[in-house]
């Protein structure tokens, strides 16, 4: 009884992932960033990367964070080391007010480095790439 059960669920499990394939779009992925937001202009954007010292390889899963004041906002980079920030902190904060962190368990930060660039998407847009080292 418990074997046609499993057998059963196996088979429901694979003809559900079948009908997903064929009704899901397949379209690439965009790290940190919503459908609903994609056409969105927002006040302030930071970008960037994750690396590692050396190597220049990308750091998944590390901890970005914008802090202003005692307000934070929190994300973390994909599998590509790559991020996206939208923190509002109100409509008119210059983003020089906004300190951008880089942390992950067995790396220290060498350097965040930032840079303004113009956006259609973002008021103000700051590629902020972060560059960490690994302890010994």
């Amino acid at each position: 009884m418990l074997t046609k059960l499993r057998c059963r669920f196996i088979g429901l499990s694979v003809i559900a992932g079948l009908v997903a394939l064929l009704v899901l779009p397949l379209r690439p992925s965009y790290s940190g960033e919503l459908e609903s937001e994609r056409d969105e202009v927002v006040p302030l954007a930071f970008v960037g990367s994750a690396r590692e010292t050396g190597t220049l390889a990308p750091i998944p899963d590390v901890q970005i964070t914008a802090t202003m004041d005692n307000r934070k906002l929190m994300v973390r980079t994909n599998g590509q080391g790559i991020y996206k920030l939208t923190p509002y902190f109100g409509i008119d904060v210059p983003p020089d007010r906004v300190t951008v962190s880089c942390t992950k368990d067995g790396y220290e930060t060498v350097d965040v480095s930032r840079r303004q660039i113009s956006s259609a998407a973002a008021n103000v847009l700051i590629v902020a790439e972060c560059l960490l080292a690994p302890k010994h």
